[in-house]
């Protein structure tokens, strides 16, 4: 239930945290989908008549977040009931609690249960492993003839003009967000699909931005995409050491242990893996880089192009990056192209 006693929330933006840095240079980590509903909402939601206010230390990103996000207030730097930091976002954490963050959106949201009485309507002829009360389904969806639905292990959230295509077969517990396309897939439960993804191949236990494809064969395992990331064709992580290790990751600001024996890869938004691509368990890539050499391990930095020591030049990247979100009928704003070129003359020195 609401919680009225909640009037003023902090989220606090801290800068240079191990691990969700890689994800929160071009967006706030308040603003990552982790369900049905990112932290914003699911705030706004918890707890209706409170304030929220933004704190962050980086001057650009601030009045940018500020200019995207008008309900937001600036830091008063008075007492707060309630404060959200980025330290407490760690992206193997996020994963494994992907089964609570989809239940607890599920009982939030007052459109999902609203779907099943008007998708039954539709003549459907999927297939259902486990109970229907735990499939929800938007009546704007389109599920072909060949696809299965496993609900045994938790639910499955089919989102508004979602296309599902046959030989699909998805485990809940499982977020698929608006206007995503998922073909000839085979999606492990545990996994939040953002908004207008592609995605096909194998996916288990992955957290993937909105905008983001991972289209074709390979596999794609306990990772978190940020948007706007391509997964060429055969492109494939490793989640799992041969000696069932502690999995330790490397990110700009040192390294972190995760604590997990499973955990792939942490890719940036703007990224680009190329067709073929291994990615050696635990492998980081930060925001903007486009990279095909046949294995990838470690930490690669920011706007790597192709090679370590290698830079993608800004106005190419700018160029790519406009003809890439032009396909999903987005113009890059001039905000955001301010913000790219700063982050850029930032990270690279």
């Amino acid at each position: 239930m609401p919680n009225q006693k909640i009037k003023r929330i902090l989220i606090h933006e801290e800068n240079g945290i191990p691990g969700i840095e890689v994800l929160t240079k071009f967006k706030s980590f308040s603003e990552l989908r982790i369900g049905y509903f990112n932290s914003i909402q699911k705030l706004k939601k918890l707890y209706p008549s409170a304030k929220l206010y933004y704190k962050n230390s980086d001057s650009v990103f601030y009045q940018f977040f500020l200019n995207k996000n008008p309900t937001m207030l600036p830091d008063d730097g008075k007492d707060y009931d309630f404060e959200l930091k980025s330290s407490n976002f760690q992206p193997w954490d996020l994963i494994q609690n992907i089964p609570r963050f989809i239940d607890e959106d599920i009982s939030l949201s007052k459109d999902i249960s609203k779907w099943k009485n008007k998708f039954k309507s539709k003549s459907s002829n999927f297939e259902l492993v486990g109970k229907d009360k735990y499939l929800f389904i938007h009546p704007d969806a389109k599920i072909y003839p060949g696809v299965v639905f496993d609900t045994t292990s938790g639910p499955i959230v089919i989102d508004q003009n979602v296309k599902i295509t046959p030989f699909s077969f998805l485990e809940g517990p499982l977020y698929i967000g608006a206007d995503s396309q998922i073909d000839n897939a085979k999606i492990g439960g545990g996994s939040i699909i953002g908004r207008n993804c592609r995605i096909g191949g194998e996916v288990e236990n992955t957290i993937i931005q909105d905008y983001s494809n991972k289209h074709h064969e390979g596999f794609l395992g306990h990772s978190f995409l940020g948007s706007w990331v391509n997964m060429g064709a055969l492109s494939t992580t490793s989640d799992l050491k041969n000696n069932y290790g502690m999995i330790e990751i490397t990110s700009e600001s040192g390294k972190i242990p995760t604590g997990t024996i499973k955990f792939g890869s942490l890719i940036g938004d703007f990224s680009k893996i190329g067709i073929g691509v291994m990615l050696n368990t635990g492998t980081v890539v930060d925001p903007g880089c486009n990279l095909v050499s046949n294995r990838i391990t470690g930490y690669k930095k920011s706007f790597t192009w192709i090679e370590d020591e290698q830079n993608y030049r800004l106005d190419r990247f700018l160029q790519d990056t406009k003809k890439i979100m032009a396909r999903r009928s987005i113009d890059l704003s001039m905000e955001e192209e301010a913000l790219i070129t700063s982050i850029y003359n930032r990270c690279i020195k």
